[in-house]
């Protein structure tokens, strides 16, 4: 093994320790010492590899996976209401499932919930982009009958049932002990939030344009 691959191999043991960390126990309550345990290697590597644990953090935070989400759904050959609901399905996936998780998706909602200086560079590259995307998803299905206010509303409804699994799961767990995020049950929540987000977009146009 050459020293750069050794190199290579170092820098990305760090990243995936450091996304697990961080969508653990947040930007503040993670150790470069926890990081660096995880990744099997010693404390001088985060300096050496990326200047200091927030450097270590932007380079943690990659939202590609987002991005793709959102490019795939535009590619979708569907209507706005169906590829509403493929956004749900695949954004709730990424925050829920135990299987496949997305770790940045995870340290987004946890900044979301306790926020620390990171949440600057989740805004601008994953949240204000999100948030335009499914603004715009929106407008396809309601057209203009709705003002720029209303339009902002269900975007951030919308939003707000999807992050109430994630943040809620502790409370959830308790009050329903057999509950559990499989595939099967993430379906039926994004199911039911696309179904209940459809009918009030809806119900909201209706109103603002009366038969």
């Amino acid at each position: 093994m050459t020293a750069e691959t050794k190199t290579d191999q170092t820098r990305a043991r760090l990243l995936n320790a450091a996304r697990e960390v961080f969508s653990q126990h947040g930007f503040q309550g993670a150790t470069v010492r926890e990081i660096c345990r995880r990744a099997e290697t010693n404390v001088s590597a985060v300096n050496y590899h990326f200047g200091s644990k927030d450097g270590l953090l932007a380079e943690a935070l990659n939202f590609a996976q987002l991005k793709a989400l959102q490019a795939a759904n535009i590619k979708a050959d569907e209507c706005p209401e169906a590829r509403l609901h493929l956004f749900i399905r695949d954004f709730m996936l990424m925050l829920l499932d135990e299987n496949t998780p997305s770790s940045q998706c995870r340290i987004m909602a946890r900044e979301l919930a306790d926020p620390t200086p990171a949440l600057d560079k989740i805004v601008r590259e994953a949240i204000a982009p999100l948030h335009k995307f499914l603004g715009e998803l929106v407008h396809a299905i309601v057209g203009d009958t709705v003002g720029e206010a209303e339009l902002r509303r269900c975007v951030h409804s919308i939003f707000g049932q999807c992050l109430f699994y994630r943040h809620s799961h502790p409370v959830l767990q308790r009050l329903y002990p057999k509950l559990r995020y499989d595939s099967k049950e993430i379906n039926a929540i994004a199911g039911h939030i696309a179904d209940f987000s459809l009918a009030g977009v809806k119900r909201i146009a209706g109103i603002r344009n009366p038969v």
